[in-house]
C-alpha cells in the first residue's frame, strides 16, 4: 500500500486568525490525521481573505454558509485540484434549515469552512480558555475535512465524524476518528 499525502490549504478570514492560532491549527489537523493513518499536509494561505458583504444576513447579523462557500469556491478555483481548501474565521453563520453551523463542507467542491466565533468560551459568557478553543477549532476543522474526504456522520458520539448540534456535542467529542472512520479512510486514500 502507498502512503498517500492529502494537501490542506488554510485559508483565514479574519484578523484574528492570523497568530499562533493557525499553526496551532495545522498541526493539530495533522495530527488527528496521522493517528487515523492517513498522511495531511497543511499550508496557510499568506493572507486574509475576506467574505463578501453579500454573504451577511443583516437581519440576522450572521454571515450564510453556503454563500460563503460559493465565493470561496470561486475565489480559490484554480488551487482545488491541488488542495482541500478550508476557510476559517471568528464568525457566525447559518445555513438552510439550521439556525447556526459550526461548519459546513462542499465534498464535492474541495472546500469546507469553519466558523470560530460559537466555538470560543466567551461567547457563553465563560472566561477565555485558549485551550477550549483551540480543542473546539481543531475537532471541527478535521470534521468539515472528513467530509471532503467522503467521510459522513458517525454515531460514535466520542468521533470527531459525530454531528455537533450544540457546544456540548462538540466538547463530547475528541478529535479523532473512531476506528470505524479511520479504516475507512485508509481504504479510501490508500
Amino acid at each position: 500500500m502507498r502512503y498517500v499525502v492529502i494537501r490542506v490549504l488554510i485559508v483565514p478570514f479574519t484578523i484574528s486568525m492570523i497568530s499562533d492560532y493557525l499553526e496551532y491549527l495545522r498541526k493539530g489537523i495533522e495530527e488527528s490525521f496521522s493517528r487515523a493513518g492517513v498522511g495531511v499536509e497543511t499550508s496557510v494561505w499568506a493572507e486574509v481573505l475576506h467574505p463578501p458583504m453579500r454573504c451577511f444576513d443583516f437581519g440576522r447579523a450572521q454571515h450564510y454558509s453556503p454563500c460563503i462557500l460559493e465565493w470561496l469556491w470561486n475565489t480559490m478555483a484554480g488551487l482545488t485540484s491541488e488542495y482541500m481548501v478550508l476557510g476559517i474565521g471568528y464568525m457566525d453563520a447559518y445555513t438552510s434549515g439550521l439556525n447556526f453551523v459550526f461548519g459546513e463542507a462542499v465534498p464535492a467542491r474541495g472546500v469546507s469552512v469553519v466558523y470560530t466565533k460559537r466555538l470560543d468560551p466567551v461567547y457563553y459568557g465563560g472566561a477565555p480558555d485558549w485551550n477550549l478553543y483551540f480543542d473546539r477549532m481543531v475537532k471541527e476543522a478535521v470534521h468539515e475535512l472528513g467530509h471532503l474526504m467522503g467521510l459522513g456522520h458517525c454515531p460514535d458520539r466520542r468521533c470527531v465524524m459525530s454531528f455537533s448540534n450544540s457546544i456540548i456535542e462538540v466538547d463530547e467529542k475528541t478529535r479523532y476518528f473512531c476506528p470505524r472512520c479511520s479504516a475507512w479512510l485508509r481504504r479510501s486514500t490508500g
